[in-house]
């Protein structure tokens, strides 16, 4: 597996994380603690799915070089 793939398959994973998290914070019958937890989770899913994106845009970039 390339470089290029395993990085796409980890924004992939990343991805499918962050729509998990968003459904489970917009279910009502969440405790409110388990809400803010749900809330962090998001923030650093999104987080960490925007370092992984960048990654996987550097690497492209510099296989076409």
């Amino acid at each position: 597996m390339s470089v290029i793939d395993e990085l796409q398959k980890n924004v992939d994973s990343v991805r499918r994380e962050l729509r998990n998290l968003t459904v489970m914070g917009m279910d009502p019958k969440q405790p409110a603690d388990q809400l803010a937890l749900i809330k962090q989770l998001e923030i650093s899913a999104r987080a960490e799915q925007h370092l992984r994106k960048m990654a996987l845009d550097y690497e492209r970039s510099r296989t076409k070089s």
